[in-house]
């Protein structure tokens, strides 16, 4: 087996990673018996993506064909809701972060995962402001740019979806040696 060169380490990053580590509300979402700790957190984060995925999904695939008898104004009326779950994405995620900064910050997947946030949001305000909210919405189908923002959505969210599932698992093949990155 191959052996890998430990990587060196900035002793700043790692006193300040450990701050965050060792502050009081990382540990009280690590180690609180609280329903509202943890267990409430990744809940309500899986709950949220379920929301921002699922609904962003619905766009997508109506843009795309499915459901014709929906019009594409009425999608529109999800954007809220949608806006609503990124934020209550990015307040529990970022409440995950703080309880394991080193595990997530330290492995190459996350910053895929949140380079797949940015693409996923950004592409929910492109297929808001120029397809559901824009001069031809409601206008018979929609135009091949639309469905190209459509796939590219879907596949957004996908991924997404898996980065953050493999974040879970990929931070114990670091320490075995094996890189994070799939």
């Amino acid at each position: 087996m191959l052996e890998r060169e430990p990587e060196e380490r900035d002793p700043l990053v790692d006193a300040f990673l450990a701050f965050i580590e060792h502050s009081d509300l990382s540990e009280w979402i690590r180690g609180s018996d609280s329903l509202l700790a943890f267990p409430g957190i990744i809940t309500l984060h899986a709950l949220g993506m379920g929301f921002l995925a699922g609904g962003s999904a619905a766009i997508d695939l109506r843009m795309l064909g499915v459901a014709r008898g929906v019009s594409l104004k009425a999608m529109a009326g999800i954007l809220p809701l949608l806006w609503l779950a990124f934020a209550v994405n990015a307040v529990t995620g970022t409440l995950m972060l703080i309880a394991y900064p080193t595990k997530a910050l330290t492995n190459p997947l996350f910053y895929v995962k949140l380079g797949l946030v940015a693409l996923g949001v950004g592409l929910v305000y492109r297929v808001g402001a120029t397809v559901l909210r824009g001069p031809e919405a409601g206008k018979g189908p929609v135009n091949r740019n639309a469905r190209a923002l459509a796939l590219a959505s879907l596949a957004t969210w996908v991924a997404l979806i898996f980065a953050g599932r493999f974040l879970a698992y990929t931070h114990r093949w670091e320490l075995l040696g094996v890189p994070a990155v799939l």
